[in-house]
């Protein structure tokens, strides 16, 4: 049975360091925005527009992230072709192998937009409510 910090540190080496730092970078500003925003909206001195910014900023991240991997996907499908293309015979495995690696930071990144989307939607709801519970009073 592999581990989940196994299992992180593989999809880290198999979808490139480098994007892979990016995406856990992102994933690290969402948790960042996210406890702001909360801290926020906890407090009686609640500033609104800065709760509206934190919530655009948490799913501008995830939109982001998502766009950037498919980015990055796009780059690794067109130099993988690049090299079938050339190539005379190439295993189906080491195709299939290539494919699967070249799914890891989409995965990732839909999973962060998946997650951001959440969070924008339950602190769009407060910053309603809380807007709206203030025009009663």
């Amino acid at each position: 049975m592999m581990s989940v910090a196994n299992l992180l540190k593989e999809n880290f080496i198999d979808g490139g360091p480098f994007f892979m730092t990016l995406h856990y970078l992102m994933w690290i500003l969402v948790i960042v925005f996210t406890i702001l925003a909360t801290k926020n909206f906890r407090t009686t001195n609640r500033n609104y527009k800065k709760l509206e910014k934190f919530n655009t900023t948490i799913l501008f991240i995830g939109g982001f992230g998502l766009l950037f991997s498919l980015f990055y996907r796009t780059m690794g499908m067109y130099s993988a072709f690049s090299v079938l293309e050339t190539s005379s015979d190439i295993s189906p495995s080491l195709v299939a192998g290539g494919l699967k690696a070249s799914l890891i930071a989409p995965l990732y990144s839909l999973f962060l937009f998946l997650v951001t989307g959440i969070i924008w939607f339950i602190f769009r709801l407060k910053i309603i409510g809380m807007k709206f519970a203030g025009s009663l009073n």
